[in-house]
């Protein structure tokens, strides 16, 4: 396990540093520069030009890159322009946030996404099916920010049972218990949204791969030796089941990390998806790059957790790696 580990690692840090490149040349080219709203329009040419100095803006390309990989590495991705603050410590304020929103809809999306699935998987074709599958097809063509104005529109508007935006309420004073129900209840919402396609996707991969397993000779050999339906469903037919999941729920993990950008920027949920948004209208270069650095290494991350999890369901892919 540990050789495959490393092995893994090994080609994971090439990765990075290929993106690191890509990002850091993307975000220099752009046009314009990141103390455009910080110095006077009408100040002196000298005064602009010392400030890029400073900054190493007058450095070429391959040293201003080699100066930021190189604190990178160490963690330090630099001084945001917009808040007056080092990147890492503005991406850590905003990190739990995200954390907690990804969690969230993770949590709703398989809890809904799995018992769908199999349902689907074991009575292909029949009108339930059928239905189910026509739900999906509506949840995946509707946009995250009318699904979230939707909810708002139902739930918070009308119903007034949900708050519209935010953590917290907003001169509530709440502690302890107190507080962490009103976090739930303004999480809700956005997890919901956030959650909906997943859902719907999630769903559809779970439906085809336990309706093939289904038809394999082994759990046909399992009905024949007289097991019962749900001993092969929960023993044979989930666990081969889990790989395809495995592979989906890692590709959606730097998604949800990034807090889908529409859907902070609908319920003003301050996560790194809202902040990458602020960033990216300050034209914040340090910031940019430093979120985008940030969702690369949990991309890296995940994919490396999905080899992992592929390794303890199947030992047979460990040792073909």
């Amino acid at each position: 396990m540990i050789r495959y580990l490393t092995r893994r690692l090994l080609i994971a840090l090439p990765v990075l540093i290929g993106i690191s490149i890509v990002v850091f040349l993307l975000v220099k080219l752009q046009p314009g520069d990141p103390f455009v709203g910080m110095i006077d329009p009408n100040a002196p040419p000298e005064q602009k030009e010392e400030l890029m100095r400073r900054a190493g803006y007058d450095q070429p390309l391959l040293v201003q890159y080699l100066s930021w990989a190189s604190r990178a590495f160490i963690g330090d991705l630099g001084y945001s322009t917009q808040y007056g603050a080092p990147v890492s410590a503005i991406i850590a304020s905003r990190l739990g946030n995200t954390l907690l929103l990804a969690a969230a809809a993770l949590v709703i999306t398989i809890a809904i996404a799995l018992p769908v699935g199999i349902y689907q998987g074991l009575r292909r074709d029949s009108l339930g099916d059928h239905a189910v599958s026509a739900a999906s097809f509506v949840l995946l063509s509707v946009p995250t920010f009318f699904l979230g104005i939707l909810l708002i529109k139902i739930f918070a508007a009308d119903l007034r049972w949900l708050p519209t935006s935010g953590v917290t309420t907003v001169g509530a004073g709440h502690t302890g218990v107190a507080a962490a129900l009103d976090i739930g209840r303004h999480l809700i919402l956005p997890a919901l949204t956030l959650a909906g396609v997943n859902i719907a996707v999630f769903s559809r991969y779970v439906r085809s791969s336990v309706g093939d397993i289904l038809h394999q000779d082994f759990v046909r050999a399992q009905f024949a030796a007289g097991a019962t339906r749900g001993e092969v469903l929960w023993i044979h037919v989930l666990k081969n089941a889990a790989k395809p999941l495995i592979t989906i729920v890692s590709l959606e993990i730097p998604t949800l990390l990034s807090g889908a950008l529409l859907t902070e920027t609908v319920f003003n949920w301050p996560g790194i998806g809202r902040l990458n948004y602020e960033a990216v209208e300050n034209r914040d270069y340090a910031l940019l790059m430093g979120i985008i650095m940030f969702l690369a290494v949990a991309i890296v991350i995940a994919n490396l957790l999905a080899d992992l999890l592929y390794s303890a369901v199947d030992p047979r892919v460990r040792v073909s790696s």
